[in-house]
C-alpha cells in the first residue's frame, strides 16, 4: 500500500509563505499618518563642532569690511538691504492686496444677498440696496477622490461679518481601500479669521486657529494658520483659494485648495484641487462641490 504524505507540513509552509508575504505589504496611508502624528522625529544627531576661533577672528568675521575706491565699506550694509527686501516680500501676501485693492478700513462694506445680486461682486458700499446686510454665511460641501483608493467628504462653513471678523471651520471624512477593507479617519479644523482686504471683486481673509485629528477613540490637535481668498472677476463666476498651515499632534500639516465655480441666486456648483499633507505622507485630491451663499 502507497504511503500517503500529510497536508499539514504543507499547509504550513503555505501559511509561512503568506504570513511573511502579509508582513511585506506596505501600510495604508491613514497609517503612516498616524505614525507621523503620534510619533516625534528623533533628533537628529549634530555634526562635529567646527574649530574655535580665537576673539580676533570672531570680531573680523562678525564685521566683514572690504576697500572699495579707498575706503572700507561694511557688509552689514548690505545685509541690512537684503532683510528688509525679504521682510518685504515675506509680508507681501498681506500689505499686496490692501494696496491693490485700495481698501480703506474706515469704509464699511456690506453684502448683498447673495453674489452679484445688486453688486458687481459680493460686497456694498452701502445698506440702501435691497437684501443688503451685515453678515454672511457660506456652506459648502464636497466629494473628494485621489483615483488610488482614497476618498473623501468635507464640509466647510464660513460666516462673516461688516466688522470682518468671521470664524472658518471644516471637517474631512476620509475613507481608504486597505488589504483588509476599509480604514477611515478624521480631521478638520477651526480659525478666527480677519478680512484684511476687500471691494467687490476680491476678499482677502487670514486667521487662526487649530486643527484636530479624531482616530479610533483618541484625538489629537495643533496650531493651524490659514489664508484665503475669494474672487468674483463676472457673473456667474466664482474662484477660490485656502491654504492651511500648522501643526498636529507632532507633525507638521499642510492643507490648499483651490477651486471654480458657478453661482447662481446663492446657489452653485464647483471642481478643483486638493493638496493635504501631514508630516511626509501627501493626498492630492480631485474635488467637485455645491455651495450655499446667504
Amino acid at each position: 500500500m502507497k504511503h500517503q504524505k500529510s497536508p499539514l507540513p504543507i499547509a504550513l509552509l503555505i501559511f509561512a509563505v503568506l504570513a511573511a508575504a502579509w508582513d511585506t505589504l506596505p501600510a495604508g496611508e491613514f497609517d503612516r499618518i498616524r505614525s507621523e502624528v503620534s510619533e516625534p522625529e528623533r533628533a537628529k544627531k549634530s555634526p562635529d563642532s567646527p574649530p574655535r576661533k580665537n576673539v580676533d577672528d570672531r570680531e573680523r568675521d562678525s564685521h566683514p569690511q572690504h576697500i572699495h575706491n579707498g575706503h572700507y565699506r561694511d557688509d552689514n550694509d548690505d545685509d541690512g538691504f537684503l532683510g528688509k527686501f525679504f521682510f518685504g516680500a515675506l509680508t507681501s501676501p498681506f500689505w499686496g492686496p490692501h494696496v491693490a485693492l485700495r481698501d480703506d478700513f474706515s469704509l464699511p462694506q456690506f453684502f448683498p444677498e447673495h453674489p452679484y445680486e445688486n453688486s458687481d461682486g459680493s460686497m456694498l458700499d452701502s445698506k440702501a440696496p435691497s437684501g443688503a446686510h451685515d453678515s454672511s454665511v457660506v456652506l459648502q460641501g464636497q466629494y473628494g477622490d485621489n483615483f488610488n483608493g482614497i476618498r473623501h467628504i468635507n464640509g466647510r462653513i464660513l460666516m462673516e461679518n461688516a466688522s470682518r471678523i468671521g470664524i472658518d471651520t471644516e471637517f474631512n471624512y476620509r475613507n481608504e481601500e486597505i488589504s483588509t477593507g476599509h480604514d477611515e479617519l478624521w480631521t478638520g479644523d477651526f480659525n478666527v479669521t480677519y478680512r484684511f482686504a476687500q471691494n467687490d471683486h476680491w476678499q482677502f481673509r487670514t486667521g487662526l486657529g487649530l486643527n484636530w485629528l479624531a482616530d479610533r477613540g483618541t484625538s489629537d490637535a495643533g496650531f493651524n494658520f490659514t489664508y484665503g481668498t475669494d474672487w468674483f472677476p463676472t457673473d456667474p463666476w466664482v474662484v477660490t483659494s485656502v491654504i492651511d498651515w500648522g501643526r498636529i499632534g507632532d507633525a507638521s500639516l499642510f492643507h490648499g485648495r483651490a477651486t471654480v465655480g458657478l453661482t447662481h441666486n446663492g446657489w452653485g456648483v464647483f471642481t478643483g484641487y486638493d493638496y493635504f499633507e501631514i508630516g511626509d505622507v501627501d493626498i492630492q485630491s480631485w474635488i467637485n462641490g455645491v455651495e450655499l451663499r446667504f
